[in-house]
């Protein structure tokens, strides 16, 4: 699925990027400590044949593609995907702001602890950003995005993998999984429980690929993944729109400019 032609980058003024820095730095701060404090939750691998990484390794143009290339993972957690990436010959640097999660992340892998939207990295390093499951948790997207467009080489792809707001529950599909995701918000059955002031943000197709724009990228594609549990119903083989995860693609055709 194709999306129209990119617009300018997204121009802020000095007040606004101020205020949403500060906004973000505290936001961050309390995200990277609820991992921190569930870090025994997330696993350290994951299997070569799960679906999310063979979403992002199709994204990224297929197993062949991968040898040589240079790879930011944003919000890399644990590295277990990085990792996968790093065996198939991609040279990956890992970072995330929660330090707990970073020391468990495999030795062998370049690890910076970091918030997504300020990178300690110089401009047009790497072939390709990977975002899995970050976006969902950051307070501000589009700056994520547009320090990601910087530190991508002319040409360079980003890779989003998240969740599709009106995405059916693979178990339930007569539910949506937003009305099951806000129960289990309530009972403190999910990653943030009630009364803190942070949600996951979920996305539409259409919303993200905006964001993609903003932030000065091109050529916007969109994947949906066929998740194990959802491949046993007929609904999710059927209609891809309401399948749990999405992953776009953007490239940038030049350097892009900092965000601020």
């Amino acid at each position: 699925m194709s999306v129209a032609p990119t617009r300018k980058p997204v121009r802020r003024s000095p007040n606004a990027i101020r205020n949403l820095h500060h906004a973000s730095t505290t936001h961050d701060q309390l995200v990277a400590r609820r991992f921190d404090d569930l870090r025994d939750r997330f696993k350290v691998s994951v299997a070569p044949n799960d679906f999310r990484l063979e979403a992002v390794i199709q994204a990224l143009g297929g197993r062949h593609a991968l040898e040589g290339r240079r790879i930011l993972d944003v919000g890399c957690g644990k590295g277990r995907f990085a990792r996968r990436l790093n065996d198939l010959g991609a040279e990956v640097v890992g970072v995330d702001l929660a330090r707990g999660m970073l020391l468990d992340a495999p030795s062998s892998l370049r690890r910076i602890q970091a918030t997504a939207w300020r990178l300690p990295l110089g401009s047009s390093l790497f072939d390709a950003v990977v975002s899995i499951e970050t976006l969902e948790h950051v307070a501000d997207p589009v700056s994520v995005l547009v320090e990601s467009a910087r530190v991508l080489r002319p040409g360079g792809v980003v890779v989003i993998l998240d969740k599709n707001v009106i995405s059916l529950d693979a178990r339930r599909p007569w539910l949506p999984a937003l009305v099951v995701k806000r129960r289990d918000e309530r009972l403190g059955r999910w990653m943030y429980p009630p009364g803190q002031p942070i949600r996951e943000r979920w996305f539409t197709t259409g919303f993200m690929a905006a964001l993609l724009k903003r932030a000065g990228f091109e050529q916007i594609q969109v994947l949906h993944p066929l998740a194990p549990k959802e491949a046993r119903t007929f609904l999710f083989r059927l209609c891809p729109l309401v399948r749990r995860f999405i992953v776009w693609t953007g490239q940038v055709k030049h350097s892009a400019e900092p965000s601020e």
